[in-house]
């Protein structure tokens, strides 16, 4: 899939398609469900909930599956077609910093990026991600992540709800992590809240190949302790995501 940068992406906003504020659309029930299956598979185990283990792993000094440590003091390795690279500084319990992380570690600050060919069983994407979080609680039974993020990706979605049929879009995103918890035993996600404020544009959609339209999209997911989600986009639209497996359903 041909990559389309944020610059890139901007351009098409502003300059070719003379795309301003006023020029963007509603998005159609379609596209809702094409942009909640897009973040769900950015969220699910294929992309930051994923990370957030990882990050949990790296700190308390265990390497994650097919990860190694560069020369240059980053953690790297690849996950369904996705680099990821993470840059980590540790604290114990009493403040006092790490020279390395491990088994001590009550507190860390990571820097995550991640790039690549993202492809799931409904979405396949070039996906830009990066960002920052503090994590916290590492020696107790649940750890808190919070931070900020960015994320940018070119995509075509297959639809969970309109089978046989897909769209392609470019997204633009700036994501925010509050108290995000995950257990330190089993490194699951169980509690907490991310929001997402996403631009889309829409390349196809549908039937019609032919669209050309750009719409924002507020995103907020609440994490469960069953490894669940909720998203609801712009306040109106619900959906349940399965955190383990991307697939998310209508909330009627």
């Amino acid at each position: 899939m041909k990559r389309i940068t944020l610059l890139t992406f901007v351009s098409l906003g502003t300059s070719l398609l003379g795309c301003s504020s006023d020029d963007k659309t509603t998005p159609t029930a379609a596209q809702y469900d094409d942009t909640a299956q897009a973040l769900a598979s950015q969220t699910s185990s294929s992309g930051d909930t994923a990370s957030m283990s990882d990050s949990v792993n790296i700190a308390l000094g265990t390497m994650p599956l097919g990860f190694s440590l560069s020369g240059d003091g980053h953690f790297q390795g690849s996950r369904l077609g996705v680099d990821f690279d993470y840059a980590i500084t540790c604290k114990d319990l009493a403040g006092v910093s790490l020279s390395i992380c491990g088994t001590t570690t009550n507190e860390a600050t990571v820097d995550v990026s991640w790039s690549g060919d993202l492809d799931t069983a409904y979405l396949d994407a070039s996906v830009t991600r990066d960002g920052s979080w503090k994590v916290t609680g590492l020696q107790t039974d649940t750890a808190s992540f919070t931070g900020d993020g960015s994320f940018s990706f070119d995509a075509t979605v297959t639809s969970i709800f309109r089978p046989g049929v897909t769209a392609t879009y470019s997204f633009d995103a700036d994501a925010s992590y509050d108290a995000v918890k995950i257990t330190t035993a089993d490194r699951k996600v169980v509690n907490g809240s991310a929001t997402f404020d996403l631009t889309a544009h829409a390349m196809t959609s549908g039937t019609n190949n032919d669209v050309n339209a750009t719409f924002d999209v507020h995103a907020a997911i609440t994490f469960h302790a069953d490894h669940s989600a909720t998203l609801v986009l712009d306040g109106t639209r619900t959906y349940t995501l399965d955190l383990a497996t991307g697939v998310v359903a209508h909330v009627e």
